[in-house]
C-alpha cells in the first residue's frame, strides 16, 4: 500500500500540473485575440490595386469626373467610353456619368473653380451623345469677361511726339520665316464597311436594328457611333454601352411604317439598302422582322 502521505502528494502535483496546463492555455487563447484586436485597429489591411467598379459609390463618382476631364483634354471618345464601361454601371454608362455629375454638383462640388471646370467636362461628355442631367441647371452661367475701357483726357492743342523705332524693320523673308508654324498632322480616321443586313423574327425582341462594330478579325470596338436616318430626323447610339451583349454590340428601336438609312458619321458609308419593320411569324406568333448590321474595319 502508498502511503498517505505519498498519495497526497502526487494528488497535489496532478492539481498544480493541470492548473499549469489550463493557465497556459487561456494565457495563449487571450494573447491570439488580443494580437488579433490589436492588428485590425492599430493596422487594419490595406486594399491595394482594386478594379474601377469595385470602389465605393462616392469614390466611382469621382472617377466618372475624371474620366470626363481626361476626355476634355484629349477628346478620345473611345477611350471614355471603354472605361466608363469598364466600372459595369447597373444603367447606361452615360446616363451613370450623368447621375455623378447631377449628385456631386448638389453637394457642394461647384464651390470651386475646378470643380465647376470637372463638372462642365462631365457636363460636355454626356450631352455629346444625347443624355441629359440635372447638372445643367446647377452650373453657374459662363461670364463673358470684356476688357474694361480706360478713358483718358486729351488736352486740347496737345502735342504728340512721334515715337523714334528702336530697331529696324526685318526683312520680308526674315518675317516670313518668323511666323511660319507646321500644320499639325491629324490622326488617321478609322474607315468601316457595312456588311449585309440580314431580317429576323425574334417574339422577344420585335422592330429591332442590332449594330455591331468590329475590326477585321470580328472583335468587337465599343464606343463607335452609329447614326440611323429617317425622314428629317436622326439619332446616333453607340457601341459597347449594353455590357451584357459585347463590345460591337448596339441596338435601334424601329416603328412599323417608316424606313430607315443606317451609317457611320464620317467612318462607314450608308446601307446600300434602306431597312423597315413588317409582320412576321415566330412559333405560330405574329410579331415584327428585326434585322442585323455589321460594320467592319478595312
Amino acid at each position: 500500500m502508498i502511503p498517505r502521505d505519498q498519495q497526497t502528494a502526487s494528488t497535489g502535483e496532478r492539481a498544480r500540473g493541470y492548473f499549469s496546463y489550463a493557465v497556459f492555455a487561456f494565457s495563449l487563447i487571450a494573447g491570439i485575440a488580443l494580437g488579433l484586436a490589436l492588428t485590425r485597429i492599430q493596422g487594419p489591411l490595406q486594399r491595394s490595386n482594386a478594379e474601377p467598379w469595385q470602389l465605393r459609390a462616392e469614390d466611382r463618382q469621382h472617377y466618372q469626373i475624371a474620366i470626363a476631364l481626361e476626355y476634355a483634354y484629349k477628346r478620345d471618345l473611345p477611350a471614355a467610353l471603354n472605361k466608363l464601361i469598364a466600372m459595369r454601371p447597373a444603367q447606361d454608362p452615360l446616363e451613370a456619368l450623368a447621375q455623378a455629375a447631377c449628385a456631386l454638383g448638389s453637394s457642394g462640388y461647384l464651390r470651386s473653380e475646378s470643380g465647376i471646370r470637372a463638372i462642365r467636362s462631365a457636363v460636355a461628355l454626356y450631352s455629346s451623345q444625347g443624355r441629359a442631367g440635372c447638372a445643367e441647371q446647377l452650373l453657374p452661367q459662363e461670364a463673358t469677361l470684356a476688357a474694361p475701357a480706360i478713358a483718358t483726357e486729351v488736352a486740347p492743342n496737345a502735342g504728340f511726339a512721334t515715337p523714334l523705332p528702336t530697331k529696324p524693320p526685318l526683312p520680308d523673308s526674315g518675317a516670313d520665316a518668323a511666323v511660319r508654324r507646321l500644320a499639325p498632322t491629324p490622326a488617321p480616321q478609322r474607315r468601316f464597311e457595312a456588311r449585309v443586313a440580314r431580317s429576323f423574327c425574334d417574339a422577344a425582341n420585335p422592330a429591332l436594328i442590332e449594330a455591331r462594330v468590329v475590326d477585321y478579325l470580328g472583335r468587337g470596338i465599343p464606343g463607335q457611333r452609329i447614326r440611323v436616318r429617317w425622314a428629317d430626323q436622326e439619332d446616333i447610339f453607340v457601341s459597347g454601352l449594353k455590357l451584357d451583349r459585347g463590345d460591337a454590340y448596339a441596338d435601334f428601336q424601329m416603328e412599323e411604317g417608316i424606313e430607315y438609312s443606317i451609317d457611320m458619321p464620317g467612318a462607314a458609308d450608308p446601307l446600300g439598302a434602306s431597312l423597315s419593320t413588317g409582320a412576321c411569324y415566330t412559333d405560330n406568333r405574329r410579331t415584327l422582322k428585326s434585322w442585323r448590321v455589321t460594320f467592319v474595319e478595312i
